[in-house]
Formats: structure tokens, sequence, C-alpha cells
């Protein structure tokens, strides 16, 4: 392992994201209307492509990522990447909801709530453009399971060229493939951090603990989502593999409008689930990264034998 090198660009990967992630989420605190959210959602699209630039800086090449698409000996990873992510957040959001009844709901109130922090009424807007609720939730799903992987995985290019293409391989040049997932992990999270603190990322800010108890529940759920993709990459020799994985992830978001947003402790809920880095799925989704990470280990140190 080139430490020099990890440090350079851990270094100029948090440096950069942290700015613009604590920019950003200023912005939108202080503006929480459509506005706030847009420049937000703009700037975490930015964000994700600096650990493609830290790359490129500090590596001076992306030369071996594996650009070029492969099929040979890997193309059953595609459905796997492709819905993998989608499957899984049913199974789980299922979990959760047989455990929080009171929160499954398909009124559309979450859309309600999201619109009414922004000044205005989503669900009037949808309805003027002929769609229902239920339509809109069919559409969303519809998008998950089709093209949204596919438009995000050019998102979630930016952070995988980072990530698994350069911080993953040179970490494991020095530690075993266990100790590579916790420390990979716990840099993808620290990616995140000024948006949990400052912006309430992905759980809001109600829970007890914040924004502690989210830094720790993001962490874990980076490193589980890194061993699946660590594995991917390892496996494919392709960046796009993981890239596409990743924007499965991101496109399957879709199960937090099920949450029923008009209830009393909805936000203190949302650190629980029902989405993939809420503790209850990530669970299921530590054991099951535990048991596919032992078998690829396993099958790993027969193949050297």
């Amino acid at each position: 392992m080139n430490t020099k090198k990890v440090i350079t660009y851990t270094v100029i990967t948090l440096a950069i994201a942290w700015t613009i992630g604590i920019v950003i989420s200023l912005f939108a605190v202080k503006n929480p209307t459509s506005l706030g959210k847009l420049v937000f959602q703009v700037g975490a699209m930015v964000m994700m492509y600096v650990p493609f630039l830290a790359t490129l800086i500090t590596n001076k090449s992306l030369k071996g990522i594996g650009w070029i698409p492969k099929f040979k000996g890997c193309a059953f990873l595609l459905p796997i990447c492709f819905f993998g992510p989608q499957i899984l957040t049913i199974i789980e959001g299922a979990v959760f909801f047989l455990i929080f009844p009171a929160y499954f709901d398909m009124s559309g109130s979450y859309l309600l709530a999201q619109g009414e922090s922004m000044g205005v009424n989503l669900i009037e807007q949808l309805e003027a453009q002929g769609i229902s609720v239920k339509i809109y939730y069919i559409i969303t799903i519809a998008q998950a399971f089709t093209y949204a992987p596919l438009i995000n995985m050019f998102l979630a290019l930016g952070e995988e060229v980072g990530w698994r293409g350069f911080l993953y391989p040179e970490l494991n040049k020095k530690f075993p493939r266990p100790v590579t997932w916790i420390i990979g992990g716990t840099i993808w999270s620290a990616f995140h951090f000024p948006l949990i603190i400052i912006a309430g990322y992905e759980y809001g800010m109600d829970y007890p603990g914040f924004p502690f108890v989210g830094l720790i529940v993001f962490t874990v759920f980076c490193i589980v989502a890194g061993i699946f993709e660590e594995i991917v990459y390892s496996r494919s020799k392709c960046i796009w593999y993981p890239a596409i994985l990743h924007g499965a992830i991101n496109a399957i978001s879709f199960i937090l409008l099920f949450i029923n947003m008009n209830h009393p402790k909805a936000g203190s809920v949302l650190i629980l689930g029902p989405a993939l880095n809420g503790i209850i799925p990530l669970i299921l989704s530590t054991i099951l990264a535990i048991i596919v990470g032992s078998l690829v280990i396993s099958k790993s140190k027969k193949e050297q034998a």
C-alpha cells in the first residue's frame, strides 16, 4: 500500500467534500424552500465526483480501474447489482412495517409533508397532471426497477472510481479484506458527515442521540454496502458493476414515501428504517454481508492454497 497516496487521497476527498457539504447544508437549513432543497441536491451530486477528482490528483491517472464493460465470467453479477437492492429493500421494508404497521401509509402523507416544507402541495401538482398518488407510487417503483439505476450509475461512478477503484485496492495491499472493508467504509461514511450533522441527511434530526447515532448507523451502512460493492468490483474488475449497484441503492429510496409523516413520532423512526440505511434493515443486511463476505474470503483462500 502506498500510504502517502492513501492519506493524500483521503485528505483531498474529505477537505473538498466537507467544504461543499457544509455550504449546501447551511444553505438548505437557512432556506427550507424548494430552492434550498434544489441547491442541496445539486451540491450533493457535485460531491459524488469529488472522489473521482481526488483519485485523478493523487494517482495522476485513471488507468487500470476497468473502464471497458466486461461480461465474460461476471455477467451473472448484472442482475444482482441491478435488482438486488430493490429486492432487499422490499424484504427489509416489509419487516420494518410488520414491526411498525402504523407508519405504513399509501395516502401520500409523506409527499404532502415534504411539499409543505417547501411551501407547495405536491399532491395537488400531481393531480393537476392527472396522476394519482397510487399511480405515482407505481411509476416510482417502475423507475427503480428499470432505468433509474442506469441513470444513477453515472453519478455513482464519481464515488466508485475513488472508493472501489482506488482506495479499497490500495488498502487491500496491506490489510486483510475485513479490515479494508471497515476502514474503507468508515472513510466513505465520513464523506457524508457534514450533511448528516447540519442538514439531517438520511435520518432527519428528531431521532434520539442526534447526530451521533446517525453517524454510527450510517457508518455501519457504508461498511456493509462497501462489502458488497468491493466484492462485485473485485470479481468483475470493472468499475461499472459497483456503479450500477450503487445506483440501484440510490434508486430504491422511494420506499421512504411509504412512511406516514403525519404520525407524531415519524421523525424519530427514520433512523430505524424502512430504507436500507435504517437500523432494522441494516441488521438483516449485515447478516447477509457477513455470510457473503465469509464465503468469498473462504473461496479466495482455497484458490490460493
